[in-house]
């Protein structure tokens, strides 16, 4: 809680419009009552100019370990703060950023409360942004990479299937989510048009020529091998490497029953 009183006291001195009306006003309804020391001078900081509450902090502490609500509060102004830092971003509407959240948790929670717990994959911001920044570019790029390393998870390759990887894309992971997602609006393009095989070999092909994945297939098998992007010889080398030891598994376990 260091950190939050921290940034709250910062705040409520040099960003007073960023900081939740209920914060302020309890700072502000404290400091009336002297229960809060108003640092006029100097705001925090210390004769070196370094920001250094130690007056203020003890009695924020003592101001929201009394109200739980308001605690939160902070914590929650804090996290934002710290999201705003580590995106390089300006957040300008903490109201909006919380309904948005508020909103996908909902979503979430709906989701998994008819299917289950869902899979979170990540990946690098800037890639995010990348594609926020530029909105002509193929979307189902960004679908296909971000569902073939939810499959991939932290293994060096997978096996899989298109189809597989076709139910990643729209965000199921289990035939039921599958069934119901793929009848929604948003979905039922990218279904139609990537169940074709020319299609989805194309794309699997674009991930690896922009180095996102790397792919291989066997003629008239259906498992795809992928892997996050290394050349083609290397994920050969593994998947190779992978089927020894399953093939030495099976000779181990067949000739241990003819102990």
């Amino acid at each position: 809680m260091v950190d939050v009183v921290r940034q709250t006291i910062y705040d409520y001195y040099k960003n007073t419009d960023k900081l939740p009306g209920d914060l302020r006003v309890a700072i502000e309804e404290a400091e009336a009552e002297d229960r809060f020391t108003h640092d006029e001078d100097y705001n925090g900081f210390n004769s070196d100019g370094k920001f250094d509450p130690e007056l203020n902090a003890p009695e924020l502490q003592k101001i929201l370990d009394g109200n739980p609500d308001l605690k939160a509060e902070a914590v929650r102004h804090y996290q934002l703060h710290q999201a705003g830092e580590f995106l390089n971003v300006t957040i300008r509407s903490p109201r909006m950023i919380f309904k948005g959240y508020h909103e996908a948790q909902a979503i979430r929670e709906s989701f998994e409360r008819s299917f289950g717990p869902d899979v979170m994959p990540s990946v690098k911001k800037s890639l995010l942004f990348e594609y926020k920044d530029n909105p002509k570019q193929d979307i189902t790029l960004l679908l296909a990479y971000i569902g073939i390393c939810s499959l991939i998870g932290q293994r060096n390759f997978i096996s899989t299937s298109k189809p597989v990887i076709l139910s990643r894309m729209i965000g199921a992971k289990s035939k039921a989510s599958f069934q119901a997602f793929s009848k929604q609006k948003e979905s039922k393009e990218v279904v139609a048009r990537f169940s074709k095989r020319w299609p989805m070999d194309k794309l699997l092909l674009s991930l690896a020529e922009q180095k996102f994945i790397m792919y291989l297939t066997k003629p008239h098998v259906s498992v795809v091998y992928v892997s996050k992007y290394m050349e083609p010889d290397e994920l050969a080398k593994l998947v190779k490497q992978s089927q020894a030891r399953y093939n030495l598994k099976n000779k181990i376990r067949k000739a241990s029953q003819g102990i």
